[in-house]
Order: C-alpha cells, then structure tokens, then sequence
C-alpha cells in the first residue's frame, strides 16, 4: 500500500467512522486514497474553513469519548488550525490532527504552501510527530491514536509530507497497546491522613471538573457523595456528573456560579477536588480561596497538582484506579447540620429571573423554556458569552456528555461547528446549538456546512446585538464606557433560508414556546432567532480577583 492507502487502513482498524476537514495540495494523495477505497467505512465531512474543521472533531470527541480525526492540508491549512488546538488543550479534549506538508525534499526552501507546522503546533498539542519514512506511518499513526486518548487527553498532531503518502509503505499488524495499565501507588500515610480528613469534617464538599467526564467516573462521584452525605459542586466542563436535579447538586461555581455553590466553597473545612485544576474563574482570588479547609486533590496530570493551590494531599492518579480504593474507605457520614446551612442560602440565595421587557425574552427564561423541549439524552452546546453563563446556570443537565462548551481558552466561534461535530456523534439524539449573534458570527460560514450535509442542528441565535459580555464588563468596571460591542447583524433568518435553512424569530415567551414546538417536527437543520434584553447582565458574578464570597447578585 502506498502511506496514504495505508493510512486509511489504519485509521478504520482504530474505529474511526468520520474525519473533519478541508482538502488540499498537501494532502491530495490521502483525500484520492480514500476516495478509491470505497469499502473504508470512513465518511469525509467538509467544511468551510480549517479552525471549523478542529472544532467539530471537538464536538464529535467529547460525545463520543474517543479521539476524534482532522485533515488540513500544508501552510494556511494547518495555521488555522491552531487555535482550535489550543481550545482542545485547555479543555483535554482528544484529538489527532493530519496536517499535509510539502515534500520532504522542499521543506526548508520556502516551497508554497510549506510553514514548519511542526514547530508551530508543538506548544499547543502533547505530542507532535513528522512521518520522513514510509516504515513510520502505521506506528506513527496507532502512538498519536494512543497518546491523544490516554492520561489526561488531548490533540496531538501527525506531519505528513507529501511525498511519503505516495511511497509504498510495509504492512503489519497494529500493536494491541503502547500503554502499561497505571496502577495507583497507595501510600500508607497518605492514605491514613485521607481517612483521618473523611472522618473529622464537618462540612465537606466536592469539587468536580472535566476530568470526571474524561474518566467516565461520574457514578463513582455520586456513590461517593451519597455514602459520605456531602454535597456537590462542579465548574462548566463538570456539568452533568451531578444531575441538575438531584439533591446533592450544588450547581457551578466561580465567577458566575450559583451563591451556594460560592459559599459552601468559602465555609467548608474539607474540599475533595477531582479532575479540576482549580482554574482562576473558579478560585476567585487565591489568598482567600477556601479559607478553611483541608484540600484533597486528585488528578492524572501531575502538573496540576500545587500549580495554584497547594493541597494537603495531592494524589497523581487515574481516577478510574483510585475511586474503586477511596469508596471502601468512605465513612457512612451524617452531615444534616451543614445541608441545613445550605438549604437556608439555597432559599435566601435562588437564581433570579429578570422581569420581562417588551419585545423580548429573558435570557433566563429562554433557557428555562428550552428545558421543556430537552431530553436528558440531547446535546447542547454552547458559543462563548453571556448565553455560555445562562445556560450553564438554567439549563438542566442530568448526564455527562450532553453539556458541550469552551472553557480553559473560552474561543468564541467554537460552538457551531463542535455542535456539527456532536451531532454525528450523537446518533438520534436531539443537538442544540446555543449562540450568542457575536459568537456565531465567527464560524457563521458553516451554515454551508450544516446544509450541504443536512445535519440537523438546532441553531439557536441569542440577538442583544452585540458582544454582550464585553459590554456588562464595560458597564461595570469600566464606567459603562462602550466601546467595539455593538454589532450591524444580518437578517439570520433571511440569511438561514439562503442556504434552505428553515428559519423563525420570536421575541416572546409564548412564541419561544411555540417555535420550539414546531421545530420538534422538523427532521432538518432549523434556525431560530431569540430577541433578547440589549443591556441585560448575566449573574450571579463575582468580579474578578475577589474571593468568592463576593458574589453580585444583580
């Protein structure tokens, strides 16, 4: 086989069924290879720019759980790609990105099309490999496999010159595993000063992020909360490892978490952090974080462990090894004095929902509308702003995988075309895209994309005309100075129906109600327009560099 025929071999030996991308020069051999070889199960899903093409492999990996494929082709290709890299970094999401090159004969000369993508990409990613021999591709291949799902995941990236695609290349079998089973290392003091912690706290709480997810250790969670009777809390790449409605739910913290959540942070005296790196908009000011508590942290990046704050005992593990040990040291705990705390700032403390003003919707009331068409198998996804924070608080989430958003790198135009990617990984279930206009605006071109391949996406447009979390940041730190936040927006529905995209706007409750209802029966992509408040502000927050125990309310 030549390296492009075997790459494809490869790829569908390891599962893969779609690949995100844009074609070109670089990467000709491998898009003709696939091409040829009809009976490869893999289908090719074009985009219309390269940063869409990352994201939705994002979109379609954070479902699924596995790595997702991308293919760009040499230079501006792979330069677009990069900050989709990033967002897939920050937010350990697993990736394995195929970026053509020229031949290896012309790298180094200035060729067209050539930028030392490897160079480039290195920061951003775990691992970078560049194939310069034919014998290299199925092993190259099966390691960035590999390296991007194992340990705390992530993208990683594969140069492929294009010279080595046309050269025959050996063929054998794919190795079973690269990767030794890790095994929790269990310290006898360590584990001593844990179950010492378990037993003298008096209001714990658990902290849960993304690692969670990553792990697929959310049972483990819950199990863990209701023999100790502890209450949880989670940051936005949490959501869903405590259903939304379950008692023990605390909902998210940090900057604009719930009042609660906040509190119960600053008033426990024992933290148990899982898969969370303890992220600025979740610590508030450092020297005042959790005053008063003992912290146990848990993490499969040893990095993370002490980077900001210092624990009192940092444990480097796959959770998925450790939980299974921690349970059995779990104490039956009672701890009624501490939920009767929270159940007062719970009902002193509620997220509120504004007053409605003429002509349009509150953004809290659309998404508390929206939950009424939700089932607890559908997929939302987020843009990044103030409707990100909206839904993050009112949407009800009752499982992992089903709350999809940019969080460590916060990119805006991440949202609709990782919602493309979820929704080939999401099978029958419903995805709704949640946008705010300036968000959408930055990857608005896939609207191309979602027709061509009729994906069908509920695209909802959140209209404030204009980038609505710069502008409250303006109005209240900055002397309600505005400036660079007002938009001239398209028509979106008139824009939605040039592709053959089915369109409506509303601006009320009982419209809001009723268009979802009639986009319920449309098997096809569907925009919808929500009118809402200009000056609205999204709360609670807490302003940056204060403890969270500074929580505006609104």
């Amino acid at each position: 086989m030549t390296g492009a025929e075997l790459t494809w071999e490869v790829l569908s030996q390891l599962g893969t069924t779609v690949v995100f991308g844009v074609p070109g020069g670089a990467i000709l051999p491998l898009v003709d290879a696939l091409a040829t070889r009809r009976e490869i199960p893999i289908e090719f899903i074009v985009s219309r720019h390269e940063s869409a093409s990352v994201h939705a492999g994002n979109g379609y990996a954070r479902v699924t759980g596995r790595p997702a494929v991308v293919l760009v082709t040499s230079g501006p290709g792979g330069t677009n790609v990069i900050t989709g890299l990033v967002t897939a970094m920050t937010d350990s999401v697993p990736l394995v990105l195929i970026i053509g090159q020229v031949p290896t004969t012309l790298i180094g000369t200035d060729a067209f099309q050539e930028a030392d993508l490897f160079s480039m990409t290195m920061p951003a990613v775990k691992h970078s490999w560049r194939i310069t021999d034919p014998g290299e591709v199925a092993d190259v291949l099966f390691q960035a496999y590999q390296t991007a799902g194992s340990g705390r995941p992530g993208p990683v990236v594969v140069e492929f010159p294009k010279n080595i695609q046309f050269m025959e290349c050996p063929q054998r079998g794919l190795p079973t595993s690269l990767l030794e089973e890790e095994v929790w290392e269990e310290k006898p003091m360590v584990w001593s000063r844990i179950k010492a912690y378990l037993r003298s706290a008096k209001r714990p709480l658990l902290y849960v992020g993304g690692g969670v997810v990553s792990s697929n250790t959310q049972d483990y969670v819950m199990q863990f909360a209701e023999d100790y009777d502890c209450p949880v809390a989670h940051t936005l790449m949490g959501i869903g490892v405590c259903p939304s409605s379950h008692p023990r739910s605390l909902g998210m913290l940090g900057m604009h978490g719930t009042w609660y959540a906040n509190n119960a942070m600053q008033h426990a005296d024992l933290v148990i952090a899982l898969g969370a790196r303890f992220d600025d908009r979740v610590t508030g000011k450092l020297d005042e974080f959790a005053p008063n508590a003992r912290i146990i942290h848990v993490d499969v990046d040893a990095a993370e462990l002490s980077k900001l704050v210092r624990p009192h005992v940092a444990i480097h593990g796959d959770l998925r090894t450790m939980f299974p040990k921690l349970l059995k040291a779990v104490p039956k705990a009672n701890h009624d004095e501490w939920w009767g705390t929270i159940r007062e700032w719970k009902s002193s403390h509620p997220l509120k929902i504004p007053a409605a003003i003429e002509g349009t919707v509150a953004s809290a009331t659309v998404m508390q509308v929206i939950n009424n068409h939700l089932n607890p198998d559908d997929v939302v996804v987020t843009e990044v702003g103030q409707h990100q924070m909206w839904a993050a608080l009112f949407l009800h989430r009752e499982k992992p995988r089903t709350f999809l958003s940019s969080g460590g790198a916060g990119t805006m135009g991440y949202g609709f075309p990782a919602a493309m990617g979820a929704q080939f990984a999401a099978g029958e279930h419903r995805v709704v895209l949640l946008a705010g206009d300036g968000s959408f605006q930055m990857n608005l071109q896939e609207m191309g994309t979602v027709a061509q391949y009729q994906i069908p996406l509920w695209i909802i447009v959140l209209n404030n005309g204009g980038h609505g979390m710069v502008r409250q940041w303006q109005d209240l730190f900055h002397g309600k100075r505005r400036l660079g936040v007002d938009l001239l927006n398209p028509d979106f529905v008139r824009l939605a129906e040039s592709f053959g995209i089915r369109g409506f706007s509303v601006n009320s409750k009982e419209a809001l109600d009723e268009a979802l209802t009639t986009m319920e029966s449309i098997n096809a992509p569907v925009l919808l327009e929500v009118m809402i408040p200009k000056d609205e502000h999204v709360f609670p927050m807490v302003p940056a560099g204060q403890p969270l125990s500074t929580v505006l309310e609104g």
